[in-house]
This record gives C-alpha cells, structure tokens and sequence, in this order.
C-alpha cells in the first residue's frame, strides 16, 4: 500500500480509494469512475494512465511486453523471498541482467524500475556494507533509482559505502 502511494505522490496524482483486500491482502483501488482495480501491477498501471508520464509504460509492443515481464517477476519472485537464500538469488539473477543494462527496459526508467526499486527497498535496507559488495550492477541500479526517485516519494536513502570518499569542503 505504502508503495502505491508512494508512486502516486511521485507521478502526481490522487491514490484515490486505495484499500487492503482483508481476505487476499492485494491492493484494491476504487477510481472516481466507478472502476475498481486489484492488485499490485494493475492498480500500478492504472496509476500511470491517470498520469502524464505515460513514457513509463513503454514506447514500443516489445517493451511494453517487457515491462509485464519484470513487473510479474516482482510479484511472483521479488515479494515472495521471504528466506535468505531466495533473497540471494533474487540479488544474483538482478545483478545479472543489470550487469549489461542501466535499466531493466530501454534506455530509460520504466514502470519496470520503479515497481523494482520499490520492491527492492525492503531488501536493501536489511543488507550489511559487505552483501551490497557483492552485488555491484543491482547495487549501481539502485543507487540511480534512489537519486531518480527517492525524495520524491519520501524513502530514506540507503548508505552503499561506509566512508564519505568527498567531504565537500574546500582545500
């Protein structure tokens, strides 16, 4: 819930109605329209449509194709790594494809990224100096999507080194 919201403050339009499911624990939102939409990625996409950003959503079949993809892959793989080791392979397989790409699709930060970051959030916070070390591309990733959307969507920044390498000031 606090992710849809989250992403409804950054795109700039109203949550509307949005409500937990008690029963399913799904995201349900209620649209002034009468139009009720459930679950993370709809309600995600219904959020973008009432947005002027509609370059998030892909600007061609095959990358909108790609961005269900990975938005499915946070549902079925991201939110469901409740252990160690499935957190791990998580981290292994994202670190992977980001070891070759800036962005998960396109040259540019999709629906994909933000869904992602915001999954990945949780994630980061409970990792230690040393496990970020070990996921360099992921980590990089993270990092631009934080600079991109962090303070616009009220989430604390996450340390990636222990040590300023820069203080700023003057000679």
């Amino acid at each position: 819930m606090d992710e849809l919201n989250s992403l409804a403050s950054y795109l700039g339009v109203s949550s509307g109605k949005l409500v937990l499911d008690a029963k399913e624990q799904i995201p349900v939102l209620k649209a002034g329209n009468g139009l009720t939409v459930r679950g993370l990625v709809s309600v995600a996409k219904q959020l973008v449509r009432q947005s002027e950003t509609q370059e998030l959503k892909g600007t061609t079949a095959e990358e909108r194709a790609a961005i269900d993809q990975w938005l499915e892959y946070r549902v079925v793989q991201v939110d469901r790594s409740l252990q160690e080791k499935d957190v791990s392979t998580v981290l292994r397989d994202t670190n992977a494809y980001l070891s070759h790409h800036v962005y998960f699709v396109g040259y540019q930060p999709t629906l994909a990224d933000i869904i992602l970051y915001l999954g990945l959030y949780r994630i980061f916070e409970d990792l230690t100096f040393m496990e970020k070390q070990k996921y360099v591309h992921v980590c990089r990733w993270f990092s631009n999507m934080q600079s991109l959307f962090a303070d616009k969507m009220s989430k604390k920044h996450i340390a990636f080194q222990r040590n300023k390498i820069f203080s700023g000031t003057g000679h």
